[in-house]
């Protein structure tokens, strides 16, 4: 068990994820002018926590373990599966969600049939995908300059 937590490349791919999730909440006060501590447990908005997550693991297992291992291959297949399926599929499910609860708003039916409001705020645009990608290598290359973490 604590060998998990001398996992370097571990540590960093959490760190980013937290990172992530944090610098949301000041960054959606720039853009809203509200404080809403909620995001840091959202799972959409600027950055994706996930692809910033993938990113910083898949840099640092190519720069510990090498750029032509097996395992890299593997992080970087499931790290470009990761980063798709939020701007995509998650994109879709989020319009999907904000539909079906302006429909049931509109027809004042969800608390006839006992609705609750979907979670809206689910998939990413390119540019929080892109923001996650940045963010991720970024924490994934200062982290090497880290002696706890190199």
């Amino acid at each position: 068990m604590l060998e998990l937590f001398a996992n370097k490349i571990l540590i960093v791919a959490i760190i980013a994820n937290f990172i992530a999730q944090t610098i949301k909440v000041p960054i959606n006060y720039i853009k809203c002018k509200k404080w809403d501590l909620g995001l840091i447990f959202s799972t959409g908005g600027f950055p994706s926590s996930h692809t910033s997550t993938v990113t910083a693991l898949t840099l640092r297992i190519g720069t510990d373990i090498g750029f032509g291992s097996p395992i890299f291959a593997l992080s970087f297949i499931v790290a470009m599966i990761t980063m798709i399926d939020a701007s995509g599929l998650r994109q879709e499910v989020g319009r999907h969600s904000k539909t079906l609860n302006d429909l049931l708003q509109t027809l004042k039916m969800g608390e006839i049939i006992g609705f609750n409001e979907l979670e809206e705020l689910i998939g990413h645009t390119k540019l929080e995908v892109l923001g996650g990608i940045i963010l991720g290598v970024l924490i994934g290359l200062v982290s090497l300059r880290i002696p706890f973490l190199n």
